[in-house]
C-alpha cells in the first residue's frame, strides 16, 4: 500500500482508500462541498473494485480521514474534442476506466475544512504524481474548478478570468493552488459539472510526466510494462541491431466466404516474412475490407460499423501470429468504435502480444462522408526492439508536418499503409511519401491493396505498389527506393535499412534538413499590397496593412 507522510505540518500520510474509509468519505464531501452531492457509497465501492491504486485518503495520526482523492486511467485520445466530467468518468461510475491508458484523470479532491492550508491537498496531488511515475504514465489530468468566477462573471468571460488568474492577477482559491501545483491550463470549458460558484466553466489542467519519453502529441500513448522496459533500455543505450529486415505486403483484394478464408490469405504472408527472417511486417490500410465480401452490406456507413464489430476476431489473429513468428506485425488498420465513434485505425501487434492503435488523423471525404469515420487526435512514437517506428495512415502522409513532429521525437521508420483506387490516389502517396523520407532523412515502407472487391462500397478497384523508401544521398539507393513492388500484382517485397548508415547520414549528410529547419522563418507570412496606389516594401509597411492601418 502507497504511503507518503508530510512532515512539515500536523503529521498526515496518504494511502490507499479501503471500504472501511468509505463512511468517512462521503461525510467528508458533506463538509467540504455543501451543497453538491457527494459520491454514493456504491460509487466509491466500484471505484476500489476498478481502480484501488487511484483511490486515495489522507489520514491523520490519529486515523481521521482529512482528504480524499478519486482518479481512473484513460486514453485523452476518447475525450479531446468532449470534456467533461460525466463522459469521462461515466457519470461517475468509472466504467470507462482503460487500464492501457496512460492518462491518470483526477475525477474528485476533497479535503476537510478543518485540514485546509495544510498541505492535504498538495500531498494527494504529488501522490498522484508518484502513481504516474509508477505506472509511467504519460500526463495526470483533471477538470479544475474556479469557484472565483462567479463574482467578476458579468465583467469579463471564464477565458478572461482563468487568463487573469494564471498571470497572478487574480487569485482564485482552487485555480491558483492547482497552478502551484505544477499543473498548467490547457482549455476552459464550458459545461464541465453542476458548480454554480464556477457558473458552469472549470479548467482543463495537466501536468506531464518529466520521465516519459515514448510518445509525442500533435495537439498518448504507448502502454505496458514490457515496452517500457524496452524504452528505458534504449535511453540507457543499450545495442540495437545495425541492419532492420522490412517485408511490405501487396495485398490482393478478391471475395471470400468466410473469416477463415481471409485468416489462410493473412497467414501465408506472416509466414513467408518469417522465413525471410523479417523484424518488421506491413499490411494495408483497410485491407480487412475483404471481410464485407461476404459480409454483404451495400450502405457504407453500417458497412463500416459491422466490420468494426469483428475488431476482436482480427486483434486475436495478429496477436496470435506476431507471438508465434517473434516480429512485429503492422495489420494494416481495421475501424474500431469507441465512444459511439468510429476511427480508422492502424494496429501494431508486438512479439509480447501487445497492441497498440494509431488513429488516423487526416481523413478523405470518402471517409468521413459515406463511412461516416472520425479523426485521431494524436500520432505516437513506438519504441521496439529494432529501432523507433511511427504509423502515418495513408493520406496521413500527405502532411508533412506529422512527419516532422513524429521524426524530431526519434521516429527512425515511418510505416505507412494505404489504399488507393486510382494512379493519381496512389501517386499522391507515393510521392508524399519519398519527399518525407527526404525531409526527415528516415526509412518509409509504404503499401497498399491490389484487385477488386465489386460489392464492398468504394473498394471495386484497388491500385497499389509496395515500397521501401530511403533518403536520396550517397549512402542509400541511387534512386532513394530500398525495394518496390510490381504494380496491382500481390507480392510481398522485403528489404534491409541501416539505421547507423541513417545516424551517420543525418550527421554528414550532403544536407541535413532534419536538423537544419529554420523554425522561426514560419512563424509568419508577411503580405505585401499595393494600398492605393502605394506600393509597400517594407515589412514594416506590409505588417501595417495586415492590421488594417495605412501607412503613412
Amino acid at each position: 500500500m502507497m504511503e507518503i507522510y508530510d512532515d512539515t505540518l500536523p503529521a498526515f500520510g496518504v494511502r490507499q482508500m479501503t471500504a472501511d474509509d468509505i463512511p468517512a468519505v462521503i461525510d467528508l464531501q458533506k463538509r467540504a462541498f455543501p451543497g453538491q452531492t457527494p459520491w454514493r457509497a456504491e460509487q466509491l465501492q466500484r471505484h476500489l473494485e476498478i481502480f484501488p491504486e487511484g483511490q486515495l485518503v489522507v489520514v491523520d495520526m490519529n486515523g481521521s480521514v482529512l482528504g480524499s482523492s478519486s482518479s481512473l486511467l484513460i486514453d485523452w485520445d476518447d475525450y479531446a474534442e468532449e470534456a467533461n466530467w460525466s463522459s469521462i468518468t461515466a457519470h461517475g461510475t468509472f466504467e470507462t476506466h482503460n487500464p492501457q491508458g496512460k492518462t491518470l484523470y483526477g475525477a474528485d479532491m476533497g479535503v476537510a475544512p478543518e485540514a485546509r492550508r495544510m498541505g492535504v491537498g498538495s500531498a494527494m496531488y504529488e501522490a498522484r504524481k508518484t502513481l504516474v511515475g509508477e505506472r509511467g504514465l504519460k500526463r495526470m489530468l483533471t477538470g479544475g474548478r474556479i469557484p472565483g468566477y462567479c463574482r467578476v462573471a458579468g465583467e469579463m468571460t471564464a477565458k478572461e478570468y482563468v487568463a487573469e488568474v494564471v498571470a497572478s492577477r487574480r487569485h482564485d482559491p482552487a485555480l491558483s493552488f492547482q497552478l502551484a501545483n505544477r499543473l498548467a491550463v490547457l482549455d476552459v470549458v464550458p459545461g464541465y459539472m453542476t458548480d454554480t460558484e464556477s457558473c458552469g466553466y472549470a479548467t482543463v489542467l495537466e501536468w506531464l510526466n518529466p520521465e516519459y519519453a515514448s510518445s509525442v502529441l500533435l495537439k498518448a500513448s504507448v502502454s505496458h510494462a514490457a515496452l517500457e522496459k524496452e524504452v528505458a533500455d534504449s535511453m540507457r543505450g543499450s545495442r540495437r541491431p545495425r541492419r532492420v529486415r522490412i517485408a511490405a505486403i501487396q495485398y490482393l483484394m478478391r471475395p471470400i466466404t468466410s473469416f477463415e478464408d481471409f485468416v489462410s490469405q493473412v497467414e501465408f504472408f506472416v509466414r513467408s516474412a518469417k522465413e525471410y527472417k523479417a523484424h518488421f511486417v506491413l499490411f494495408p490500410e483497410f485491407f480487412t475490407m475483404q471481410l464485407l465480401s461476404y459480409i454483404n452490406e451495400s450502405a457504407p456507413a453500417m458497412a463500416v460499423r459491422r466490420l468494426a464489430s469483428m475488431v476482436h476476431q482480427y486483434e486475436e489473429l495478429f496477436q496470435r501470429l506476431a507471438e508465434e513468428t517473434g516480429m512485429y506485425i503492422v495489420g494494416g488498420t481495421h475501424p474500431i468504435i469507441q465512444k459511439g465513434k468510429v476511427f480508422n485505425a492502424a494496429h501494431l501487434f508486438t512479439p509480447n502480444g501487445q497492441v497498440f492503435r494509431q488513429k488516423k488523423v487526416h481523413l478523405t471525404p470518402w471517409e468521413s462522408g459515406p463511412y461516416q469515420l472520425s479523426r485521431g487526435n494524436r500520432l505516437y512514437v513506438y519504441h521496439t526492439d529494432f529501432g523507433n517506428i511511427a504509423i502515418l495512415i495513408c493520406y496521413d502522409v500527405e502532411f508533412p508536418e506529422a512527419a516532422r513532429v513524429v521524426c524530431e521525437a526519434g521516429a527512425e521508420i515511418l510505416f505507412v499503409p494505404s489504399c488507393t483506387d486510382g494512379r493519381e490516389g496512389f501517386f499522391r502517396v507515393r510521392y508524399c511519401a519519398q519527399a518525407r523520407a527526404i525531409e526527415n532523412q528516415v526509412y518509409v515502407a509504404v503499401t497498399g491493396t491490389v484487385g477488386n472487391l465489386p460489392l464492398v462500397p468504394n473498394m471495386a478497384a484497388n491500385y497499389g505498389q509496395a515500397a521501401i523508401l530511403t533518403p536520396s544521398d550517397y549512402f542509400f539507393a541511387r534512386d532513394g527506393i530500398a525495394a518496390e513492388g510490381t504494380i496491382n500484382q500481390e507480392q510481398m517485397i522485403v528489404a534491409d535499412v541501416d539505421l547507423d548508415l541513417l545516424d551517420e547520414q543525418r550527421v554528414n549528410g550532403s544536407v541535413i534538413p532534419l536538423q537544419d529547419l529554420i523554425k522561426d522563418a514560419y512563424d509568419g507570412v508577411i503580405h505585401y499590397a499595393d494600398y492605393k496606389g502605394q506600393k509597400h516594401k517594407t515589412s514594416a509597411d506590409a505588417e501595417e496593412i495586415l492590421e488594417g492601418t495605412p501607412a503613412d
